[in-house]
């Protein structure tokens, strides 16, 4: 199938010479195309145009090599941009705020992750797992008997493609104040739940813990109800935590909720997602009281996770 094959060789290319100059025409030569159609394809299959997505891996790999401590200067020339004014007012528009201010800032980033253009055409059956760029993702449908209750902190989030990472803003906040939520349910469970907001444009991120039931007497802490039903469950792993709840994140959930739901036995009647966080992506947690058990092998037992939504059958 063209589609996805054919541009995803082109997709891989821009990925290793991303600090090389590259035009439109030549990159439509190497997928087949036209000019015309090329722009037009690619638009369609990754969602941004062809040299807005070469800026965003740019400038993602750019902010990697700033944490790790580079200097700003020799970033911005060596991932292809003319002039340190260049970067820096692109770094900007995308993460609003500079490169130095990264820099001494925790602040986590949201990045445009290279996308695996396969995840668009093949939907798998429940309990037949799916390997595509590193990820591993399988499904299975589940009857949840009781609500789940849980606390945490909000966060309003950007619908974007990139940008400040709010979602984490939100976990940074939520590990701040964890150990001093009351009645914290001994699964030791955390969720993260995406949920509408009323302003448009954006969503509400709740980074929260399981309780067995809720603490009326704090007003700064957020409350939601999962409530019991029958949900469809996509559980995916990765190599370690950060590539867990990120890159894999970002491909897990756009795989479900825009390849496979449409293509199953049922439909999504929640207006949440529901990430599900428990022992098995804890494994190598940078914050080591929150293990309950280390892998093994981490090759039979890889740090994994859930996203939930809730169903019914067509």
């Amino acid at each position: 199938m063209y589609e996805y094959k054919e541009m995803q060789g082109v997709i891989d290319y821009i990925e290793e010479h991303l600090d090389e100059d590259m035009c439109i025409d030549m990159l439509a030569e190497m997928g087949m195309l036209s000019k015309f159609y090329f722009q037009r394809l690619f638009y369609k299959l990754v969602g941004v145009t062809v040299m807005e997505y070469v800026r965003l891996r740019r400038l993602a790999k750019a902010a990697e090599e700033i944490k790790a401590g580079g200097k700003i200067t020799d970033i911005a020339f060596e991932n292809g941009f003319n002039s340190l004014e260049t970067f820096t007012r692109a770094f900007k528009s995308v993460y609003d705020m500079s490169p130095s201010e990264y820099k001494k800032s925790d602040i986590p980033l949201a990045h445009f992750y290279k996308p695996d253009l396969s995840l668009k055409y093949r939907a798998v059956d429940i309990g037949v797992p799916l390997v595509a760029s590193g990820v591993v993702i399988e499904f299975s449908v589940k009857e949840i008997k009781e609500d789940i209750k849980v606390m945490g902190i909000v966060e309003e989030c950007e619908i974007g493609v990139a940008g400040q990472d709010n979602p984490g803003i939100a976990w940074n906040k939520c590990v701040e104040i964890k150990n001093n939520i009351l009645n914290q349910s001994k699964t030791n469970v955390q969720c993260g739940i995406s949920f509408p907001s009323e302003k448009q444009g954006k969503f509400n991120y709740l980074a929260s813990v399981q309780v067995d039931k809720f603490d009326n007497n704090n007003d700064k802490l957020y409350q939601y109800v999962i409530p019991k039903g029958l949900y469809v469950v996509c559980t995916f792993s990765a190599e370690n935590f950060f590539e867990l709840t990120n890159a894999a994140l970002d491909k897990a959930m756009a795989y479900l909720l825009q390849t496979w739901l449409p293509n199953s036995d049922y439909d999504m009647i929640s207006d949440f997602a529901a990430e599900y966080y428990d022992y098995r992506c804890l494994k190598d947690h940078p914050i080591p009281q929150q293990v309950q058990s280390a892998p093994v092998d981490i090759i039979k037992n890889p740090p994994e996770m859930d996203i939930m939504v809730m169903v019914k059958r067509k």
